[in-house]
């Protein structure tokens, strides 16, 4: 009886050996927040595996997804891969043998799938990096792990107001990808610089805020509605890939302007990527973080209308010392704070703390 208790201890400590420091990263193969991610924890020292929760023809398929939108019926091929990939994920977690599982997203990886890992003494974690708009799938998979992280506070007010005390507020950050400073030898092509994309509906105030600063040497970047657009002129396509951190490194100023259909605090990825590239980011005051992350005036110029952005673009591209010292002061406060290594730290320190 004391042998049986003896090696099944000796069992159970070489087990959670193994386990320590691995991680298990659940993200769509596809998402350019999958690299940064798991390198910053490589680079952190966890032993990192990737597991791809969107593989299989209705995702990789443009043909399928097409058809999954005009025949409902062929939905059951959808769910048979759902199925398929919790199933896959279940028998790597068996093999591999985790301490960690970190979901980016994984919305069809079903709370039934996170519950049984969770069983496995392995402590589940997601950061979703979606706004109210996906309420849907936050609200399902939310409870159902250990740790949930958000960008944005509307969101977790809301999960908060539910009684979901596993969420935490984790902002987005950026990659560090340049060897030199982007203040060494600056081009300045560009005078301003905007990316992303035409959508009247879900961004209606893209055209008319882009239109007052045209003529001062605006260059779009985007989805190719912008050709039906009076910007079609200083329209350039699509940028791809890290092709944006070229443009911004160009740029002496870049203009973010969000979605204000729909409730929201949370910042995107922009106001990070520009900061670190060194150009001087124009945001409007849309999304309360910004505020909150950025110091208004110091780190970023703000703007609540078309006339209040043309009259401080026309101001700051006269009067390069200012726009340098704003631009300057948010690259450093990013390097510091909100790289991708420091916010996996940032979630470390509240996982290891809540335990």
């Amino acid at each position: 009886m004391r042998n049986s208790w003896f090696f099944g201890r000796i069992s159970s400590i070489m087990e959670n050996i193994v386990k320590r420091n691995k991680i298990l990263v659940v993200s769509a193969g596809y998402s350019f927040f999958t690299e940064p991610h798991v390198k910053a924890l490589t680079e952190l020292g966890y032993n990192c595996l990737v597991f791809n929760y969107r593989s299989g023809i209705v995702y990789t398929n443009p043909y399928m997804r097409k058809a999954l939108r005009v025949f409902p019926w062929i939905k059951v091929a959808k769910r048979f891969t759902i199925a398929r990939t919790n199933k896959r994920l279940l028998e790597l977690v068996k093999e591999f043998k985790p301490e960690y599982l970190f979901s980016l997203k994984a919305e069809n990886i079903t709370p039934e799938t996170i519950n049984k890992i969770r069983s496995m003494g392995i402590i589940t974690m997601n950061f979703y990096n979606d706004f109210i708009n996906q309420w849907e799938g936050i609200v399902r998979i939310a409870p159902a792990y250990d740790y949930f992280f958000s960008p944005d506070h509307y969101v977790l007010k809301k999960l908060w107001g539910m009684g979901l005390k596993n969420s935490f507020y984790l902002p987005h950050a950026v990659e560090t990808l340049f060897e030199s400073s982007p203040f060494d030898k600056r081009e300045n092509k560009y005078n301003i610089s905007f990316i992303g994309s035409y959508n009247k509906i879900l961004y209606p105030n893209r055209e008319k805020f882009l239109l007052a600063i045209k003529d001062l040497g605006l260059h779009v970047w985007g989805t190719d509605e912008w050709y039906e657009t009076p910007l079609k002129d200083v329209f350039h396509g699509q940028s791809k890939g890290l092709e944006r951190f070229d443009i911004y490194r160009k740029s002496k100023i870049v203009v973010d302007i969000n979605w204000n259909n729909l409730p929201a605090e949370g910042i995107n990825v922009r106001p990070f990527e520009v900061g670190y590239s060194g150009a001087c980011l124009f945001s409007d005051l849309v999304r309360a973080d910004i505020k909150r992350v950025f110091n208004e005036g110091k780190e970023f110029v703000s703007f609540n209308n078309e006339n209040e952005l043309r009259q401080k673009i026309q101001y700051y591209l006269s009067h390069d010392s200012e726009r340098e010292t704003i631009a300057r002061a948010c690259y450093e406060k990013i390097i510091k704070k909100h790289t991708y290594q420091a916010r996996m730290r940032e979630m470390f320190n509240i996982v290891n703390s809540v335990l």
